[in-house]
């Protein structure tokens, strides 16, 4: 897969290194912001284990498997050489998410805020309207303000009503068609 451009020119979604890219994910997770970007993405407190450089690897190694199966695209967010997120597509239902459906992690708290989301978010956007894909759809946890808003700015409409998961999360699932 070839890397793909955004509308900020120093922002490239580009495939997954792991040697390159596993460093970068274990600094933003061992940084003290890290657990919170995890609880935000709606990892449960007891499924955050202590980050390792192996366990990025792995997390790494599973994306670029799930994307030889068919059933993910997948992109580091790339700002100039810097990697500070990753952003996928699932291309099956998961999560009771329809497919297409799009997902962002910006890693590193100094970048978000800025329009990076939005960018890459539109980008991926851009890519499944010119594979044919009228409908894009994602969830978000409804606490978390900043992707609610994100998602809100982009068009994306509450998919039916939001729902707890078995952590006890409250989810919203959406969809922009």
């Amino acid at each position: 897969m070839s890397d793909l451009s955004t509308s900020i020119p120093e922002l490239v979604l580009t495939n997954p290194v792991p040697g390159r890219d596993a460093s970068f994910a274990l600094s933003w997770f061992e940084a003290e912001s890290g657990r919170d970007t995890l609880l935000k993405m709606g990892n449960a407190p007891d499924e955050i284990t202590a980050p390792s450089l192996e366990g990025e690897m792995a997390t790494l190694e599973e994306f670029l498997a799930l994307e030889n199966e068919g059933k993910q695209k997948t992109w580091m967010l790339r700002f100039g050489e810097i990697t500070i997120g990753a952003a996928w597509i699932d291309l099956i239902e998961n999560h009771g998410v329809e497919a297409p459906s799009v997902h962002l992690m910006i890693g590193d708290p100094s970048f978000r805020g800025k329009g990076i989301g939005k960018a890459a978010m539109n980008t991926m956007i851009t890519y499944l309207n010119k594979t044919g894909s009228n409908t894009v759809y994602s969830r978000h946890l409804v606490s978390n303000e900043a992707v609610t808003g994100l998602n809100r700015s982009l068009g994306f409409v509450p998919d039916g009503q939001s729902y707890i998961d078995e952590n006890g999360l409250e989810w919203q699932n959406i969809k922009l068609s």
